[in-house]
């Protein structure tokens, strides 16, 4: 029988509530993992925002041994939701060597891979109630430096990650399984608690994409995201400068 992780009640109308449990998923889980991941691709508006993992991706680099981790929400002994997770180790497609960080740390990196949610469950914040329990999990392994890509499009992807604590470190265009789309590059550091405070900060449509390349060229973070609720389309990122940066402001970015 499976670890279960987590359990509660999830919504589904005005007057339907369903009960729910979310435990580690295995290779018995490959053709579950697969089909939500096609059913959730075909709904989408904009097939920019998301780039689908193969089947034999998510064995051989998630859940085979040591090689990553997946967990899944199921309601009614069904999967309605899941996150994968993956150990690059000292591979070249570890995306810490993107941020410089050193040899010795790099062991310590792990790759926040898809976050998959049914869209009848959407709106119980499955998506952040994962990743919470994804950062206590890998943490308790020994891996602290949390990387992932984001779309610049994708506005609840991004929300979410950011208010997990990450921040926009690189934005380019990525090769591989993203076929030249555009994506951020965020970072976090599990061992560090403490929220991040920040000056010189700039405003910037999240469409502007050459721009905001350019800013973090400069050194700056994308650290908040922010909408109006008229204009669902087009959101603002929020860039800054960490305090403990010495760095000058460069006003001709503002």
């Amino acid at each position: 029988m499976k670890e279960t992780i987590d359990r509660g009640t999830l919504k589904r109308t005005i007057v339907l509530d369903e009960e729910y449990e979310m435990h580690f998923l295995d290779e018995s889980n490959i053709d579950e993992i697969v089909d939500l991941q096609n059913e959730v691709a075909s709904c989408l508006k904009n097939p920019e925002t998301f780039a689908m993992d193969s089947r034999e991706f998510i064995l051989n680099e998630v859940l085979h041994k040591d090689k990553g981790r997946a967990i899944g929400v199921f309601a009614h002994n069904r999967l309605i939701a899941f996150r994968t997770v993956s150990f690059p180790g000292m591979s070249q497609s570890n995306m810490g060597r993107e941020l410089g960080l050193s040899e010795g740390e790099l062991e310590h990196v792990v790759h926040l891979e898809a976050t998959v949610v049914h869209p009848e469950y959407r709106g119980n914040k499955l998506q952040a109630k994962m990743m919470k329990h994804t950062f206590n999990i890998v943490y308790r392994m020994g891996y602290y430096h949390v990387l992932c890509t984001v779309s610049p499009f994708n506005y609840p992807s991004l929300k979410n990650v950011i208010d997990g604590g990450l921040v926009i470190k690189a934005l380019g265009q990525r090769e591989g399984p993203y076929n030249g789309k555009w994506r951020f590059l965020l970072h976090r550091d599990l061992r560090y608690t403490a929220t991040k405070e920040y000056r010189c900060s700039i405003e910037v449509e999240n469409e502007k994409l050459h721009k905001q390349k350019e800013i973090l060229n400069k050194g700056y973070e994308g650290f908040l995201i922010s909408r109006s609720r008229y204009m669902n389309d087009e959101f603002m990122i929020h860039y800054g400068i960490p305090y403990e940066n010495d760095m000058k402001c460069d006003n001709r970015l503002s």
